[in-house]
């Protein structure tokens, strides 16, 4: 687009072009205003693009203006256009546009244009031309009548006529002159063939239609009309003058091909006069078949006879229609009607969307539909028969055969809906609810129905094909497949149904999946399947209906031993009749059960269960009227509580049982609705205000019981003023006030527990006060002196700072909570101060129990902390000891005159020092604690302090003990590790100066220079490799400052030795140098000469390679030494002149060396193929032997080889190693594998042969024979070409073996042997 919008920048006229293509089209309603941005950039894109040929603009009603670069398809429907048409690669421009730019317009079918212009204008124009030769226009000319011809055909076809094309140079000519003109006449006759296909093309069109399978009444009427049009239009052509003249040309000229047009000419008229009367007779079948097409299923019955009897008005009085095939026809046709009136009414989609019922009902109106016509077919038969002497005669099968079709795919459609109704729970396009299975089942039957729904679904799917098209056979295979995983389903839900009842286990779950499965049994093997589940169901409550009777029978009693005897079994009748009396009524509410003898079974035994439970529960009340006590109320003349006799510290209710049973008894009689008599009916009116009165008495006893249960006997002691205090407010309902006198009872109850709940608050405090001194000497006991933190590791002497930093913490912590004990204490005692003797006393014993708990905390407190650090110290069972402590290892000097030795910083001394030092710390810690007595009294108590108790305490000591043995034995492994570092010695300990005057003095070569520094570098490289940081025990050692001391002295050995080295190498230049220039003609001491160069370069590469500087002059020396050298080499040019005159004659002499080996190996290579141990006659020592000389032989050959190879190679002749020596290498060793495997064999089966059957591992032995057989076959595979018998033969004799092993095995059996 930007190109396009540069062009038209660039280019001025680039615009005006555009315009002239827009005025060019001449379209209606089109205005420049229609021309939109795109319709112009389409405009552009043709003009710029020369491989564009064609360009379309049209007015499309909904789209607008459109532009296409092909064409449109006549399916679009576009009835006027404008065409344009380049040349192909020419670029248009303003001045070219009308020579290389076709355009017009076209209105209606392009086809229909092209036919009228080449009609018109083009045809009329080649019959008048002369500019042509005649050969050229004569071919051109018969080509052209075949186009029109066949293009005439094909438009005029489209539109429902038959137009015959007339050539109009026929016209120009007489028929005499004409006749003479051969290629005329074959142009005429070519066009004479062509209507003569039109004809009877037409003719056999009424044949075309009768055999149509689908075409109803209305089409045949249709086809009858416009047939009858076509023939006479038809028939008007031939009769025109164009047609006559060319048939005359085409008579001169004696053609063959006009006497058959003139009989399809004549054949046109006659079925012209036939199509009329044909066409006269079906009308009267339009109405009736017009009215048919608008009625409904239901209505279609009453106009089918009208239409029968037209049918037969037309068999009789039709002179053409009257034969019995096209009666039969007609009749077909009907069924044809019909079938489409079904078809139009049945939908496939909402039949596979769901909508069953709906669905179901249209297909059984089709079915009825098809059927009701086939009766009053057979009903118009049954009439012609009886009352007309002309036979029916007609094809009923033919008639029918579509329409039984139809009827059989309907009802397969039917079984269709009956399966998503039964399968997918489908009804008018909604699934019902997903039934809810119970249990713990459920989930598991939810799921098995689902999958059932989808895999039905899956198989509904294959079913969406052409159903309703009868001549595609794919519906009957899909249909039959599916029927068949049809039963499938059917079979899963069967089971489904099985497993779903057999969870049942009464008659209401029985009832609720009847329910839920009564929609899916429309299939008869699942209602079978039902139907057994219904006599299930019956016989569920048949068992509960013998159970009752049962329990009739055998318990007479009530059900429960809280109940009354009388009542309680009256309401245990109730229960039993509530028992089968629901399920009765769920099953006669289930109308969808049908009436069976084993429903009128269940219903009768119901009734007289329920009959004799109603009677019994009227006797029991009766017998328990006649027991009744009238004098009642005598039972509540007595006190309203009494002391327990067993305890007396304890208060009981004193209110008559028999009055409680009499209660009771009245409470149930009254809720099964009985009258209660009047001798206990006035107690009974006061019984809520009795039990009232009892409840409160009740709650009294409780709360006084409840303070004297939560009290000791020591703290009962301690209370004994309240308790009396008590006493004495509630001895009135101990001895005067009774059960009658409910009013001032329940006054006396009030005022007693307001005092009970006074003394009650105070025994809440107590209890409250020694919980929480119990939770305060807990928080004592936990707040540890000690922190051991498995994540830290104490430097130096920071692990004794921390630890006092932290007791002195935690010692505020227990000062504190201590002092919160002794405020507690206070506050309690201020409850017993103005107490008598005893309970002053029994207050001392409880301060001296407080003061243990306080002292047991704190030895649990020091306790654990030791534990703690014997933990850390030595670990436990399961885990060793975590890093504690970090110690430094350090190369310490005590002293000048001394050598240095690794030691640790801190020392091992000093770490025991520590440790050990915990425990007095933490003695020394909670010391300031006094005894609680002390500060309660402010007087000293006669027992040791606190801390000399724990001091003393003998798991502590043990703790103490397991600490200092730890420490000693981690000592121990420190020691250990001490020496490990004596293997780095010599590296602190040897005198460096005198062990270098030493080695100087040994003048060493460089190599020891070199390899003695690269073994300081080395050591140097181990002491860094070792580990810097390593854990023994609870002590982190760091070896880090050690490795650094090691570490420098060896770059201080390293520096020592390169100082000798640079000394040497310097006096040795000089010398050299000096030798040089002194010795310049001595050429015989060259060798020695030349073995010192190099020897003073590996001298200065050994400083450069250490970095070890040299003075100039001597660095100038050495640069200068290679010139000095070629320069003494230029006078030892003459004496290679004497090498060369003897070079060749030692070249000569290893070559022959080289042939003669040649030969040699050979011989070698016969003898072995010759005299080879290769038999398996041979025993393997001596075979392995013979081996063994071979080998030393081929030894002697490769050396041999190997100097030869080397004398060659000094005067560059190439000779490759012999591959023969190497094959027969090769040969040798893998013949001596294959007889150290005989000789092994035959070692084992000597061994197993004279064992016993008992002993022998047949295992071992199969396996070792199967390693052995393994390897023979894969060396006999490598030595197939050799032929070599040890290894067949060896192979075969322990292949045998293990065919023979299961006979072994068989001969262990003990069986066997018996």
């Amino acid at each position: 687009m930007a190109a396009l919008e540069g062009m038209e920048e660039a280019d001025p006229n680039f615009s005006n072009l555009r315009k002239l293509f827009i005025r060019c089209v001449a379209l209606p309603g089109v205005t420049e205003e229609s021309w939109t941005e795109g319709n112009k950039k389409a405009l552009d894109e043709f003009i710029v693009d020369t491989s564009m040929t064609t360009m379309v603009v049209y007015l499309d009603p909904k789209k607008g203006l459109q532009m296409e670069f092909s064409m449109p398809l006549q399916e679009q429907g576009v009835g006027h256009l404008a065409k344009f048409i380049r040349a192909p690669g020419v670029v248009i421009t303003e001045d070219n546009f009308d020579m290389v730019v076709q355009f017009g317009t076209v209105r209606g079918n392009p086809v229909q244009s092209k036919l009228h212009e080449m009609t018109c204008l083009h045809a009329p124009w080649v019959a008048l031309t002369t500019s042509w030769e005649r050969s050229i226009n004569d071919n051109y000319t018969m080509n052209m009548h075949s186009y029109l011809a066949k293009i005439t055909d094909n438009v005029f076809k489209g539109v429902g006529s038959t137009v015959l094309y007339i050539p109009t140079e026929a016209m120009q000519q007489s028929a005499e002159e004409a006749c003479k003109d051969k290629k005329l006449i074959q142009r005429l006759e070519i066009v004479m063939i062509h209507w003569t296909d039109q004809i009877k093309e037409l003719l056999n069109a009424q044949k075309n239609t009768e055999m149509s399978n689908t075409s109803g009444l209305l089409e045949e009427i249709d086809f009858w009309g416009s047939h009858s049009d076509k023939l006479l239009r038809v028939s008007q052509q031939l009769k025109k003058e164009e047609v006559k003249h060319i048939q005359t040309i085409l008579q001169l000229s004696k053609s063959l091909y006009v006497q058959r047009f003139c009989e399809m000419a004549k054949r046109i008229e006659d079925g012209s006069l036939q199509a009329q009367s044909n066409h006269s007779y079906l009308s009267i079948l339009r109405k009736p078949c017009e009215e048919l097409a608008q009625l409904q299923l239901s209505q279609v019955a009453p106009k089918l006879g009208t239409i029968v009897s037209l049918i037969r008005i037309i068999w009789v009085n039709s002179p053409y229609y009257n034969t019995r095939e096209r009666i039969t026809a007609l009749f077909y046709k009907m069924s044809n009607d019909i079938i489409r009136l079904c078809l139009q009414t049945i939908s496939l989609d909402r039949i596979f969307e769901g909508y069953v019922i709906s669905s179901k009902q249209v297909l059984n109106d089709c079915i009825q539909c098809c059927r009701n016509w086939k009766d009053l077919y057979l009903h118009a038969l049954q009439i012609h028969s009886k009352y007309s002497s002309k036979g029916w005669g007609l094809d009923q099968d033919s008639i029918f055969a579509r329409a039984d079709f139809f009827v059989q795919r309907f009802k397969e459609l039917l079984e269709v809906c009956d399966c998503q109704q039964q399968f997918a729970r489908w009804e008018n396009g909604q699934q019902r609810a997903l039934p809810c299975f119970g249990g713990s089942q459920g989930p598991d039957l939810t799921r098995r129905l689902l999958e059932i729904e989808s895999t039905f679904h899956l198989n509904l799917q294959t079913l969406r094909c052409e159903i309703l098209d009868i001549e595609n056979t794919t519906w009957c295979n899909e249909f039959n497949s599916f029927c068949a995983r049809v039963k499938d389903l059917e079979m899963m839900m069967r089971i489904l149904i099985t497993s779903a009842f057999d969870m049942m286990s009464t008659v209401e779950e029985g009832l609720r999946l009847l329910n839920i499965f009564k929609p899916m049994s429309s299939r008869e093997a699942i209602k079978r399947t039902i139907d057994e589940k219904v006599e299930e169901v019956y016989n569920i409550f048949m068992k509960e209906i013998i159970m009752v009777n049962k329990e009739l029978n055998q318990r007479p009693g009530p059900s429960s031993d809280h109940m009354p005897q009388l009542a309680g079994q009256a309401h245990w009748a109730r229960a039993l009749k509530q028992r089968i009396q629901r399920p009765m009524e769920l099953l006669q509410n289930s109308l969808f059960l049908p009436e069976t003898d084993s429903r009128k079974q269940v219903f009768l035994e119901v009734h007289q269960t329920l009959h004799f439970l109603d009677e019994l529960v009227r006797r029991n009340f009766s017998q328990w009227s006649q027991c009744l006590n009238p004098e009642v109320f005598k039972l509540l003349e007595q006190p309203l509580m009494v002391r327990c006799k067993d305890t007396p510290t304890k208060l009981d209710i004193n209110f008559d049982n028999d009055l409680m049973k009499l209660f009771s008894e009245l409470h149930y009689w009254d809720r099964l609705k009985f009258e209660i008599p009047h001798s206990v009916n006035n107690i009974y009116q006061r019984r809520e205000e009795l039990m009232g009165l009892r409840e409160r008495s009740l709650l009294l006893v409780r709360r006084y019981n409840r303070i004297t249960e939560a009290l000791s006997p020591d703290e009962l002691t301690m209370f004994r003023e309240r308790i009396r205090f008590l006493d004495k407010k509630i001895q009135p309902g101990l001895t005067k006030l009774l059960w009658l006198a409910t009013g001032s009872s329940n006054v006396f109850i009030t005022e007693c527990l307001l005092h009970i709940d006074k003394v009650q608050l105070m025994v809440d405090d107590y209890k409250k006060s020694n919980l929480t001194i119990s939770n305060l000497c807990y928080q004592i006991s936990q707040t540890l002196l000690l922190r051991i933190d498995n994540k830290t590791v104490y430097r130096d002497l920071d692990f004794e700072k921390d630890q006092k930093a932290h007791q002195q913490r935690h010692l505020q912590v227990l000062r504190s909570t201590h002092r919160e004990i002794i405020d507690i204490m206070i506050h309690i005692y201020k409850t017993f101060s103005n107490d008598g003797p005893e309970v002053q006393e029994q207050w001392a014993v409880y301060t001296e129990k407080v003061d243990r708990m306080v002292e047991e905390a704190l030895r649990s407190n020091i306790k654990r902390s030791m534990q703690e650090l014997s933990k850390a110290i030595n670990g436990d069972s399961k885990t060793s000891p975590s890093p504690l402590l970090r110690v430094q290892v350090i190369l310490h000097k005590r002293d000048p005159q001394t050598s240095a030795k690794v030691d640790f910083s801190p020392s091992i001394q000093k770490l025991a020092q520590i440790v050990n030092n915990i425990l007095p710390q933490l003695i020394n810690t909670i010391s300031v604690i006094k005894r609680v007595p002390e500060l309660l009294n402010t007087r000293s108590s006669q027992k040791n302090s606190l801390h000399i108790n724990i001091e003393q305490d003998e798991e502590i000591k043990k703790s103490q003990i397991a600490v200092a043995t730890g420490i000693t034995a981690n000592a121990t492994l420190l020691h250990t590790y001490q020496k490990t570092w004596d293997k780095y010695r010599e590296i602190w300990e040897i005198n460096k100066d005198n062990f270098i005057q030493r080695y100087q003095r040994l003048n060493p070569p460089v190599s020891s220079f070199d390899a003695d520094i690269a073994r300081y570098t080395e050591k140097a490289n181990n002491v860094q490799q070792e580990e810097t940081v390593s854990n023994i025990g609870f002590v982190t050692l760091d070896c880090s400052a050690l490795k650094s001391s090691l570490v420098q002295h060896c770059n201080e050995w390293q520096s020592k030795f390169m100082q000798l080295l640079s000394r040497l190498a310097c006096n040795r230049l000089k010398e050299l140098n000096v030798f040089l220039h002194d010795n310049a003609d001595r050429w015989n001491n060259l060798p020695k000469t030349e073995a010192q160069i190099p020897l003073v370069h590996e001298q200065f590469a050994i400083l450069d390679k250490y970095e070890v500087t040299v003075k100039q002059t001597v660095q100038q020396m050495r640069d200068g030494l290679n010139e000095e050298w070629v320069w003494f080499q230029q006078i030892m040019i003459d004496s290679d002149i004497m090498l060369k005159n003897n070079k060749e004659k030692f070249k000569n002499s290893f070559v022959l060396s080289s042939e003669q080996f040649k030969k040699k190996t050979e011989n070698s290579v016969q003898e072995f193929n010759s005299t080879g141990p290769f038999g398996s006659a041979l025993n393997p020592e001596s075979a392995l032997k013979q081996i063994e000389v071979f080998l030393s032989q081929l030894e002697d050959l490769k050396q041999e080889e190997s100097t030869i190879l080397e004398g060659l190679g000094f005067f560059k002749i190439e000779n490759l190693p012999s591959k023969t020596i190497r094959t027969l290498e090769k040969d040798l060793h893998l013949l001596q594998q294959v007889w150290e495997i005989t000789k092994e064999w035959n070692a084992n089966w000597n061994i197993w042969k004279g064992g016993q059957f008992a002993t022998l591992q047949t295992d071992s032995m199969e396996n070792t024979a199967q390693a052995m057989f393994k390897e023979l076959h894969k060396l006999q595979r490598e030595l197939k070409d050799k032929n070599w018998d040890i290894v067949n033969d060896s192979k075969n004799k322990i292949d045998h073996f293990r065919r023979t092993i299961p006979l072994i095995v068989d001969l262990q059996n003990p069986a066997m042997r018996d």
